[in-house]
């Protein structure tokens, strides 16, 4: 087989199996086991047993979470529950990323009695407890886990190693997608240097193979860009039936939020009608934040990245490709339409927010 058909077999290969792969994971949510039952609570004997009392009111409630998950998957989940902590005052975080609890914090949710007891595992050596280890921590905690489960069980959501071959399936075909059409314009180029002004049988049959491949190439690179527009879904997490519930809950929530509830000087009935803390940081993660400085530390303890996520370089890779517009795994760019879910089947918030903590921290 000529050189110049050989280098065209991965382009097609590519873009056939990812075509077949994409059809395969849109058939697979309408194929999903019915809803199981929802959780249950909060358990008040454990409650009692650690904190003294019945679990306090607000918190990330399950919806919210679930939405979390659709837009970034476990990371984005873990971000919510800690940062609505934070936010609430019930978990301070200082300058060089350590947590401590609020005196008289009490859980108010499954997830953040995880977070309460991976912090009180965390902290037995007696060294400060890092937000980098804590989050990865309550990212593989079973409360956090069971989340992603219910959704992919429900049809909402993509399994998190579909999610994977999904990235790497969008990073082919775009790869594809640049350099064939480059390829393209390398061998017209070649052609018309190398024309041969002889007129020879062998020099016309040359050329009319190159115009091929040509031809072929560009065809290649518009092949792959389609089907990684249109057919391959995304590598978030949802699937359409989650996306179009999330889109409901981002209507929901701007047309409950007359402002944002980070400006400086909201009281907390105003955040609570705003939509709430939590929502927030669901839809839009660490975007949501006003406050710059506790932005960059969050940065630099790796919120907002998924630590879980052996393809994350892709999405650089894809950014790149793309003029800066990847469609990272799981990290903090802002609200997106990429899904969301609720037992309910629409999204809240409880109401629980507040300004910042106090205490020398954020």
């Amino acid at each position: 087989m000529p050189f110049g058909y050989f280098i065209l077999i991965p382009g097609y290969a590519v873009t056939v199996l990812s075509a077949a792969y994409g059809l395969l994971m849109q058939a697979r949510p309408r194929r999903a086991r019915p809803a199981p039952a929802p959780a249950r609570g909060l358990p008040p004997v454990t409650t009692e047993t650690w904190w003294g009392g019945q679990p306090a009111a607000g918190g990330a409630p399950r919806d919210v979470l679930e939405i979390a998950w659709l837009q970034g998957g476990a990371a984005r989940t873990a971000d919510t529950a800690l940062l609505t902590m934070q936010q609430d005052g019930l978990l301070h975080i200082d300058q060089q990323g350590h947590l401590s609890l609020a005196p008289g914090a009490r859980p108010r949710t499954p997830v953040e009695r995880a977070i309460t007891t991976e912090y009180v595992d965390a902290g037995r050596s007696g060294a400060p407890v890092a937000l980098r280890d804590l989050r990865k921590r309550l990212i593989g905690h079973q409360e956090t886990v069971a989340i992603g489960a219910s959704l992919t069980a429900r049809g909402l959501a993509y399994a998190p190693e579909d999610c994977q071959r999904l990235r790497a399936g969008h990073l082919l075909l775009r790869l594809c997608a640049k350099v064939y059409p480059w390829l393209a314009a390398l061998t017209i180029v070649m052609l018309v240097f190398s024309f041969d002004t002889t007129g020879s049988e062998a020099g016309f049959a040359a050329h009319g193979h190159g115009m091929t491949v040509a031809i072929l190439l560009v065809l290649a690179g518009f092949a792959c860009r389609a089907v990684s527009d249109n057919v391959l879904p995304g590598p978030a997490p949802a699937t359409a039936a989650g996306e179009a519930l999330v889109k409901d809950a981002q209507r929901v929530h701007k047309a409950r939020r007359p402002r944002s509830p980070y400006t400086t000087g909201v009281t907390t009935a105003a955040a609570t009608a705003a939509g709430g803390v939590a929502l927030a940081l669901a839809l839009d993660g660490t975007g949501a934040l006003g406050d710059a400085p506790l932005c960059d530390l969050l940065t630099r303890c790796g919120v907002g990245s998924d630590p879980t996520d052996s393809t994350s370089w892709m999405s650089d890779v894809i950014g790149a490709l793309d003029g800066g517009s990847g469609s990272g795994g799981g990290s903090d760019s802002g609200s997106s339409d990429s899904g969301g879910s609720s037992d309910s089947g629409g999204s809240s918030d409880s109401g629980s927010s507040s300004d910042s903590s106090s205490g020398g921290g954020f």
